[in-house]
């Protein structure tokens, strides 16, 4: 007996039962078959060595209530992590850290949603549910760029979701194309969309162009709840930058001029630091 098997008696139950899913085996082949159905595409990531991977098998995939909705309204498509090259760069395309992980990913490739650890029959169709309703967005939003590729309104929501999904270069990239033809979006949005360029901008030490954003954003009327926010965050991007002197005038306006906003606090925290 197998050291994989031996994992899966030991977690309970024997070998899996065959289930009702259609599994593909090569995400390319899934693609071709989300794109002419429209449906998004779950994948399973496994390994022989995955008690839990089995246990998904033997559990979650055979539940009829779950074999029904992944027939229903997903492509499905199974992925052995160790199955060579070109299997570890799609995990890693899609951020897997660990297994068993259930990636969601649009008719073009994008990432709608990640699901790490192993669920039950129970809470399951609950999942897939909710990312049955991202996935209708992240489509359309897709479809509307297809149609007309500068559709700001799509750019910062697509943009939006991928900062979410933490795939930050995608993210930025987006919501710099939203902000070169958001002139018409509402004022709120066009601050948060220059708001997370310039964290991302941060976070890669790319400071000249995070406060340049960050100053953009600040520059547009009239003043939202992302005001301090981008306030803050351009102190942070001056503290990083070694511009102490900066740093610190730009976080007394947050406490000078936004004392009740949420990041408040943070300023005040930042401050202190800087002292030291």
């Amino acid at each position: 007996m197998t050291l994989a098997l031996l994992v899966v008696f030991a977690l309970g139950g024997g070998p899996a039962k065959p289930g009702t899913i259609r599994w593909e085996h090569r995400l390319e082949d899934a693609l071709k078959k989300a794109k002419s159905s429209g449906k998004p595409v779950m994948i399973d990531f496994w390994a022989e060595w995955c008690g839990w991977c089995h246990r998904l098998d033997q559990t979650t995939y055979v539940d009829p209530e779950v074999s029904k909705l992944i027939t229903s309204d997903f492509v499905a498509v199974k992925i052995d992590t160790e199955a060579g090259k070109r299997s570890a760069e799609i995990a890693t395309k899609y951020g897997v850290q660990s297994l068993p992980t259930i990636a969601f990913i649009s008719p073009t490739g994008r990432l709608i949603d990640r699901v790490s650890g192993f669920q039950g029959p129970g809470p399951f169709p609950g999942t897939l549910e909710t990312v049955k309703a991202k996935a209708a967005k992240v489509i359309g939003w897709e479809a509307a760029l297809d149609k007309d590729s500068q559709d700001a309104a799509a750019l910062f929501q697509l943009g939006m979701h991928m900062f979410e999904q933490e795939s930050y270069e995608e993210s930025r990239d987006l919501l710099r194309r939203a902000a070169e033809v958001d002139m018409r979006r509402p004022v709120a949005d066009r601050k948060q969309a220059r708001m997370l360029i310039g964290i991302i901008d941060r976070y890669d030490a790319k400071y000249q162009r995070a406060e340049a954003v960050l100053k953009e954003g600040l520059a547009l009327e009239p003043a939202t709840e992302f005001d301090p926010k981008m306030l803050y965050v351009l102190g942070r991007v001056y503290a990083a930058w070694n511009k102490t002197a900066e740093a610190r005038v730009t976080l007394n306006r947050v406490l000078s001029e936004y004392p009740a906003s949420s990041v408040a606090q943070k300023a005040r925290e930042t401050l202190v630091a800087l002292g030291h």
